[in-house]
């Protein structure tokens, strides 16, 4: 039997100077009213707000593998294109519109997290339960990295944006998202999708012979 393909998401996201000095001549502003922000000063990024801290993946539609034996959940859980799916794709809000400085951007990771539940497992001999219970084990680990993948890189880029203008946000959120697709796909080929043996965040083969 093989381990599963962890999915991985991707990202779905003029004026003069003014140096302040008045010259001579200037006629003064309205008392108690600041001098107005010009359109093109800088937006700077003071706060980011995460919503994956603490992380709470989704793991809907729920992975099901049917099935009295082992034999028959690994020919349900071979019919999927995944045996467990987990991985993130981060966007940021849009900011409003305006002249404020100092702000707040929302960033989410989208995480995703979902592992297979084998409907025949109450009624399976001890030997069946000890065997999917080992080969979930080593699915948890695989997913468990590829969903660590997705919040080192949402925590990197929302680390990244504070103090930079607005203008970097599309940027940086698209290299944040390549750099977590290209960590997820190498994890896939060191590890054959989880099914190579001997490998870290692999083993992932359940022995369906086992009754």
């Amino acid at each position: 039997m093989g381990g599963e393909k962890s999915g991985v998401l991707g990202l779905g996201r003029p004026g003069e100077d003014d140096d302040g000095v008045r010259s001579v001549g200037d006629s003064p502003g309205p008392i108690g009213i600041d001098e107005p922000i010009p359109l093109d000063s800088a937006r700077i990024i003071a706060k980011v707000d995460k919503d994956w801290d603490p992380p709470s993946p989704t793991g809907t539609p729920e992975i099901i593998a049917r099935g009295a034996t082992l034999a028959q959940a690994g020919q349900d859980l071979d019919k999927l294109p995944e045996w467990g799916q987990a991985g993130g794709a981060i966007s940021a809000e849009p900011i409003p519109v305006g002249t404020s400085t100092n702000l707040t951007v929302k960033l989410h990771a989208g995480l995703i997290y979902r592992l297979p539940t084998w409907t025949g497992y109450a009624s399976a001999s001890a030997a069946a339960k000890a065997e999917w219970d080992r080969m979930f084990a080593k699915l948890k680990a695989h997913e468990d990295r590829h969903l660590q993948n997705a919040i080192e890189e949402a925590d990197q880029v929302a680390q990244d944006l504070i103090g930079k203008d607005i203008s970097e946000i599309a940027r940086r959120v698209t290299a944040a998202n390549r750099r977590m697709a290209l960590r997820q796909r190498k994890l896939d080929h060191d590890t054959n999708s989880g099914s190579k043996p001997g490998v870290p965040f692999g083993d992932v083969i359940l022995d369906t012979s086992i009754t």
